[in-house]
């Protein structure tokens, strides 16, 4: 008959929660609403009021006000329409209405309460993800740094020291092996107390070399490059740079990694030059070498981790790097802002 079909469909609206809350809550409103007027029913009241607890554990607020809308209006409808309730019927009907709308509440906030346990899971997750490659950079930072930086001028001065013209050249190269092998060995240790103990001041780094100053910093490795036997030609203002203390940092550790790109990949370098010029809106630092470009790999090669790093550290302050090849070997341009914000 058509009540069959209506219960049908009432219970294929039931069923459409799971779907499409929304759409199963006027499902259910529409066939109840059909059912109580057309025929005066009070089981269609009931099961309306019963999926009233549905409708509160999944729709949006609005929704909710409108389902006990219909119910109170479907209630009112029966009691003075037709005599299907029984004395106090609209009573039990507002009860049954009430312990629907409660239990599906309960739900919900059971529901709501599990969202944010997740929420917070994740949140929590991507703080320990951070944290422990906030650590890995930490790490690879000090490998790449400090003992890679060290490694390579104790590798290339072992191997110039058997070509060395005289006394004077190779005790250059044996001093050199020997302070950056100390060096290297202190790097060792205070990354692996690092790595023992997450919590433990890092060591300092290299920035924090040549008293914090650019200009320190490119008149000792320049001597390195002299050293190294490539004539180095240095330009610097004679007075105060005028920078932050975190711009002067990012420049030193910019100039280390350019230096040591043409120790590691051109050390056949016939010169270079470092020169540092300032402006009214803020310094910039150029590092170039003169000679035969390095191998495509060992080319691409400088442009590794060490590049990325300082170029990453001069982003955070407002500043930018630009390294390439020239026609006569190879070009750094570091800039940064007067004042950092």
């Amino acid at each position: 008959s058509r009540y069959d079909l209506l219960a049908i469909v009432f219970y294929l609206g039931l069923a459409a929660f799971a779907w499409h809350p929304m759409t199963a809550a006027f499902i259910v409103m529409l066939i109840s609403s059909a059912g109580v007027v057309f025929t005066g029913s009070g089981g269609d009241l009931l099961e309306l009021a019963v999926s009233l607890g549905l409708v509160a554990a999944t729709c949006a607020p609005w929704v909710i006000i409108t389902h006990v809308v219909v119910v109170a209006a479907l209630t009112a409808y029966v009691a003075v329409e037709s005599t299907t309730l029984a004395a106090g019927g609209i009573y039990g009907i507002a009860g049954v209405a009430t312990i629907a709308f409660l239990v599906g509440v309960a739900f919900r906030l059971v529901a709501a309460r599990e969202t944010v346990l997740v929420a917070e899971r994740a949140r929590v997750e991507r703080v320990l993800a951070a944290i422990a490659r906030e650590d890995q950079e930490r790490i690879a930072d000090e490998l790449h740094d400090g003992i890679a930086h060290d490694l390579t001028l104790i590798l290339f001065h072992a191997r110039a020291l058997p070509r060395q013209p005289d006394d004077a050249a190779r005790q250059v190269s044996l001093t050199t092996i020997d302070e950056s092998a100390e060096q290297a060995l202190q790097s060792i240790q205070s990354l692996l107390s690092l790595m023992r103990d997450p919590t433990t001041e890092p060591p300092p780094s290299r920035e924090t070399r040549y008293n914090g100053s650019v200009v320190d910093a490119v008149t000792s490795l320049s001597e390195l490059l002299e050293d190294a036997g490539i004539a180095t030609q240095v330009s610097v203002p004679n007075s105060s740079l005028g920078a932050t203390s975190a711009a002067e940092r990012a420049l030193i550790e910019t100039t280390i990694e350019a230096v040591m790109n043409i120790i590691k990949h051109a050390p056949k370098s016939k010169s270079a030059s470092i020169s540092v010029h300032t402006d009214p809106s803020g310094i910039e630092l150029v590092v170039t070498n003169t000679g035969p470009l390095p191998p495509a790999r060992s080319s691409a090669s400088s442009g590794g981790r060490g590049l990325r790093r300082a170029g990453q550290r001069l982003r955070q302050i407002g500043g930018k790097l630009e390294s390439g090849p020239t026609e006569q070997g190879w070009e750094l341009r570091a800039r940064v802002p007067t004042t950092v914000m």
